[in-house]
């Protein structure tokens, strides 16, 4: 199992591939970096994140594509606040949370499991509830059975049904060392405890597997950030990303 240091280490390093350098092994100030990378399209995002800004402390680095040059060269020497201000006149960003994992807080999984490719009916009828307006047809089973082979989903139930699945998309980096942990859980059976011990059960899993567990989500979703912290992560930093 991954030790608290190794996870931090796999963490720094993914973040690393966004900002062009270790958020860990620099120091205070405003670092800016011009990368062709931040064109790339991002597996299992579907877009660019042609600018990534990430704030820890009194670091802030920031990664952009060369298309954003000019606009980044005209702020050098200004402060983190002066640059974040700018950055959100000029662009619409997206403020995250991310998080780091520290240390397992949940040990007792409830009715959560680890679900396998026969679940299927099971998934597909809580994701038809869960996303009413989404059309499955043609792509949710394949999706479902990949990710299942590799034991990457977990689920909470109560009478024979989905209530919350943890659920993990592809990763744009890293993939096999480090994996994001989504979680959904039904309106009507929220604030249960189901979503804590999938996402807690998620995490066990993936950390006895030596996967480190990652957990982002808006900074504005209170309910999403005190689960994680209830599982066992804490705040790493604040990303500021343009969507292109």
């Amino acid at each position: 199992m991954l030790s608290e240091q190794q996870i931090a280490n796999v963490t720094n390093a993914y973040y690393a591939c966004f900002c062009g350098m270790n958020p860990d092994r620099v120091t205070g100030g405003v670092h800016l970096i011009c990368s062709e990378s931040r064109n790339e399209r991002l597996r299992g995002f579907g877009c660019r994140y042609t600018v990534f800004a990430l704030m820890r402390q009194d670091v802030l680095i920031i990664a952009y594509a060369p298309q954003h040059a000019a606009f980044f060269d005209a702020l050098r020497n200004r402060s983190s606040a002066e640059i974040l201000t700018a950055m959100h006149q000029a662009f619409h960003l997206r403020k995250t949370q991310l998080m780091v994992f520290r240390q397992e807080r949940v040990h007792d999984f409830g009715s959560a499991r680890i679900l396998q490719t026969a679940d299927y009916p099971l998934y597909e009828a809580f994701f038809r509830e869960s996303a009413p307006h989404a059309d499955p047809t043609g792509w949710l089973q394949s999706y479902f059975e990949e990710r299942a082979a590799k034991s990457y989903f977990t689920g909470c139930f109560a009478d024979g049904a989905l209530t919350s699945v943890c659920d993990a998309p592809d990763m744009p980096y890293m993939e096999g060392a480090i994996q994001h942990t989504g979680i959904i859980t039904l309106p009507a059976v929220r604030r249960r405890g189901y979503a804590r011990a999938a996402a807690a059960l998620a995490a066990h899993h993936l950390l006895e597997n030596d996967i480190c567990p990652q957990w982002e989500c808006r900074a504005d979703n209170a309910a999403s950030i005190a689960l994680a912290e209830s599982v066992g992560y804490a705040k790493y930093g604040i990303a500021f990303i343009l969507e292109e």
